[in-house]
């Protein structure tokens, strides 16, 4: 049966099961600095781990038109960054760095070996930051999706709106999240999804709203300010890179198959897939064309 919530500022409708798998404890872990994640382990059985970070404000639901297909094959673990989501919402450790932290500690808390490690969007600093700390620790390759490296850095690469260190329209844009969180939540939506998938505008601001203003201020503050681009020299493991252009990353096709490749000069095995269709979210609006992609790359390392 629907449940009904009410409360301000709206009143919503939905049938739990229908909207979202419910949680249990076994969901949930406690880092290093009692933040608790939550987190998805599909299964856990399959070999050939692929481990899904979702982007700025976002969560695991993102990624359900892909789950549900790739754990036919692979187990598939994916959660929702801290502040974001079903995780808690405390005020410490809102960085690239202590971020990466608790990709170690998930991966160590379900021992997980060998597996591929991929980004969306800002998450893609996750990625690279995390080989920077830990090298290939518990991943034997990392992927990008649609990832800007470095949205203030005055760079050729740079197509992002706050390329050269544009600081004016970042508060702008933090300005309008803290006294409208509603209205900044339903613009992002729009900028993501209107003109690939409109249906799912309302549903998309609503996890983006699960975000406190507080903590998307702070993480995105050390996001748009590290170059993620430069890091990917140092990487020496496969990587896989995916793109379309849009209105979140204008040069996303041009990043996945000239600019990053490019700059990783030492990753022995690459793929790069730039997509014509999706904007931001094409490996949700069109997973079938994404999933065979990402299996194709990972399929490929056993060979």
């Amino acid at each position: 049966m629907p449940r009904r919530l009410t409360g301000r500022p709206f009143t919503v409708f939905f049938n739990q099961e229908e909207v979202f798998a419910m949680a249990s404890r076994d969901n949930f872990f406690r880092t290093s600095d009692e933040t608790i994640l939550y987190f998805e382990d599909h299964s856990p059985e399959k070999g050939n781990p692929i481990v899904l970070v979702p982007g700025f404000c976002c969560s695991a639901q993102f990624y359900e038109n892909n789950i549900k297909v790739l754990k036919e094959t692979n187990r598939v673990i994916t959660f929702d960054p801290r502040g974001q989501g079903r995780s808690s919402k405390g005020l410490q450790g809102h960085t690239v760095v202590r971020n990466c932290a608790d990709i170690k500690e998930l991966l160590d808390y379900l021992d997980v070996q060998d597996a591929v490690l991929l980004g969306w969007s800002m998450a893609g600093q996750f990625i690279v930051k995390y080989f920077d700390l830990y090298g290939a620790y518990r991943v034997r390759a990392l992927g990008l999706i649609d990832c800007p490296l470095g949205a203030m850095q005055d760079e050729p690469w740079n197509a992002h709106g706050l390329k050269g260190f544009n600081w004016d329209l970042f508060n702008d844009h933090m300005i309008m999240n803290y006294n409208d969180l509603h209205g900044y939540c339903n613009f992002f939506a729009h900028m993501m999804y209107e003109g690939n998938d409109d249906s799912k505008i309302d549903w998309c601001t609503s996890i983006l709203e699960r975000t406190p203003a507080w903590i998307s201020f702070a993480i995105y503050s050390d996001l748009v300010m590290t170059n993620g681009y430069e890091l990917l020299k140092k990487i020496d493991i496969p990587m896989v890179f995916f793109g379309a252009n849009g209105r979140v990353t204008a040069n996303g096709k041009e990043l996945a198959s000239k600019w990053y490749p490019e700059a990783a000069v030492n990753s022995p095995y690459k793929e790069s897939y730039p997509y014509e269709h999706g904007g931001h979210v094409f490996f949700d609006v069109f997973p079938e064309e994404f999933n065979r992609d990402l299996l194709h790359f990972v399929n490929a390392l056993d060979k």
